[in-house]
This record gives C-alpha cells, sequence and structure tokens, in this order.
C-alpha cells in the first residue's frame, strides 16, 4: 500500500466512525429535530466517503452518486422532515418502548455483533478495514430504531440508517453498484420518505380536527 492509499483509508475510517456516532445518537435522543440533524449530518460524512472512493477508485459514476446525494440525502430530504416537524408540531418523540439508556446498551450490542459478524470476511477491493462493520451496525441500528420507537418519523429516519448502511457496504466493498441501479434506490427512499412525511401530516391533522380534547 502507497502512502495515499493509507492516509485515504484512515480518513474515510475515522469519517466512517463519526457516522455510526451519529447514526447511535439516533437511538439516544427523544428530540425529532436533534434526530433529523444526526441524519444530516451521517448524509454528508457519507457524501465526503464516497467522493473519495470515487476519487481513489478513478470510478468517476461515484462523483454523480455524491452530487445526488448532497442535493437528496443532506438538503432535500432533512428539509422536508424539519417542514413536517414544525407543520405537526411535534417535537419530541413519545415513550419508547425501550427506555433510552437501555437503547443506547442494545445498539453498543448491535456494533460488537457487526464487528464479530465480519471479522473474518476479506475483500479485495476493500481497503477500509472499519467500513464493512460499521455499515452492518447501520443496517442493524436503523432497524432497531424502526421497532421500539412509535413516532413515524423517528421510525423513517430508521430507514433512512438502514438505506445509508446498504450504500456504505455497497461503496466499501465493491466501489458503489451500477448507476441505474443506485438511481432507482435514490429515486425510491425520495418517494417513501414523502409518501410517508404526508401520512404523518395527514394523521395529525386529522386527530386535531376529530379527536376531542
Amino acid at each position: 500500500m502507497t502512502k495515499h492509499v493509507i492516509v485515504n483509508s484512515r480518513i474515510i475510517d475515522i469519517l466512517a466512525v463519526l457516522m455510526l456516532m451519529s447514526t447511535i445518537l439516533l437511538v439516544g435522543t427523544s428530540r425529532l429535530k436533534v434526530s433529523i440533524w444526526a441524519y444530516a449530518i451521517r448524509s454528508f460524512l457519507l457524501m465526503l466517503v464516497s467522493g473519495l472512493i470515487a476519487y481513489f477508485s478513478g470510478i468517476y459514476h461515484i462523483f454523480i452518486d455524491t452530487g445526488i446525494s448532497l442535493v437528496l440525502k443532506v438538503i432535500i430530504i432533512p428539509g422536508f422532515l424539519f417542514y413536517i416537524v414544525n407543520k405537526t408540531k411535534v417535537k419530541t418523540e413519545v415513550r419508547s418502548i425501550i427506555s433510552y439508556p437501555l437503547s443506547l446498551v442494545i445498539s453498543c450490542g448491535l456494533v460488537l455483533v457487526a464487528y464479530y459478524a465480519t471479522q473474518s470476511i476479506k475483500f479485495e477491493t476493500v481497503f477500509m478495514r472499519h467500513c464493512l462493520p460499521v455499515s452492518l451496525a447501520m443496517i442493524l441500528i436503523g432497524f432497531f430504531v424502526m421497532v421500539v420507537r412509535r413516532r413515524s418519523i423517528t421510525q423513517i429516519l430508521g430507514l433512512l440508517a438502514m438505506e445509508d448502511g446498504i450504500f456504505f457496504a455497497a461503496l466499501s466493498t465493491c466501489y458503489g453498484m451500477p448507476l441505474i441501479v443506485e438511481l432507482g434506490v435514490f429515486f425510491d427512499i425520495f418517494l417513501g420518505v414523502i409518501i410517508m412525511g404526508i401520512s404523518v401530516y395527514n394523521i395529525k391533522i386529522f386527530r386535531v380536527k376529530h379527536i376531542p380534547k
């Protein structure tokens, strides 16, 4: 490995750990706006990783993915979720099925499971030793959030964490999926978030109008 490759690998390792921390923050906070900011920060870090991998590998269609991620996942989706939160005037998560301290402990356990499950896997194209377990941990934590949280917006953020984990795994193991596949995934995620966000807004309006106080 050249010095240039080692430096890139270490930078991406650091970004991967920061992405994992922002995902765990989703579990440890009850503030919806903090959760959305955590998603936006993770998306920005993932965009940086995508750009570095595109530069390192010379696969320039990944730059297209990076640009789409910047517009869609760092700007549009967080902005839309902030809009829904402001419109529904719901600021915090309702009581979770599992307490927040226990949720954090379980999330740390899921990280350990991810590292244990991937410790024997070797890929010739993987030059970042933490990326695959981090991506798996993000998927597991995202699924965990969808199961234990009661607010629909938080469940949406759990789904987005799973999508980020899958995208990161594809980047770190095989330098991304074919461009047409990734564009389809971006479109599906965007459409799903829009539909779920509109549903959350309509349910809130229905409750305000039809359920007596």
